[in-house]
């Protein structure tokens, strides 16, 4: 089995019973991305975030 390693590069946080999406600059500060409108459905930001092409290039 291979080695797992994880870079924290972006997190979902529920704020005010919406889940709002933010990516980690190199100075370990994390920013609100604009281009993905934040939902009350979790799943529904997971869709929205991998269907983004903002964020994953």
């Amino acid at each position: 089995m291979g080695r797992r390693f994880e870079y924290p590069i972006a997190q979902v946080r529920l704020e005010e019973s919406y889940w709002k999406f933010y990516w980690k600059d190199s100075k370990d500060k994390w920013h609100f991305v604009d281009d993905i409108k934040p939902v009350k459905d979790f799943e529904k930001q997971l869709m929205e975030i991998d269907s983004s092409d903002t964020f994953w290039v």
